[in-house]
């Protein structure tokens, strides 16, 4: 708090010091600014969440990157259910890369993390598959992923 008294008060204080020979004490510097590399580094996780944490960065970036690619190519060449299927793979796989990040707060992360990218690459993969090239050979083993990602969210709970 900064006002005209307290300056006032500190500048009568610091004369009267000078003259009967005392000499003000100094602030001490500011603490140096150290900037970390990155948020990742500057938590401590153990190197398997950050592994986690990293994976997250990697599947949301790949979630915004196909979402971009499907709003270009499947616009009106496709057909409706199509363009349904490959939203709702989008859709699962933004939710659960952002499910990774949290992975360090839980109590098993290998085990929650492995179910969900599992289950992301089971369930999320042969939609993808299926919207873009309209083959679906790949969707047998869709409902194997989604009880992975159920899997996943229920160790969360259980362990």
């Amino acid at each position: 708090m900064d006002s005209p008294i307290i300056r006032d008060v500190a500048r009568w204080t610091n004369s009267f010091f000078k003259s009967i020979g005392i000499k003000p004490l100094h602030p001490p510097p500011p603490p140096p600014v150290v900037l970390a590399k990155s948020i990742i580094s500057g938590l401590n996780l153990s190197p398997v969440a950050k592994n986690f944490v990293r994976c997250a960065g990697l599947s949301g970036t790949l979630a915004i990157c196909l979402g971009v690619y499907g709003a270009h190519v499947l616009k009106d060449n496709n057909q409706e259910e199509l363009r349904r299927l490959f939203q709702m793979a989008q859709t699962y796989h933004l939710l659960h890369s952002v499910a990774l990040l949290a992975l360090p707060l839980v109590s098993r992360p290998i085990l929650t993390g492995s179910l969900f990218l599992s289950g992301l690459a089971f369930f999320c993969g042969p939609m993808y598959f299926h919207a873009i090239r309209n083959d679906p050979r790949f969707r047998l083993v869709t409902p194997y992923g989604g009880l992975l990602l159920i899997a996943g969210w229920l160790s969360i709970i259980i362990f």
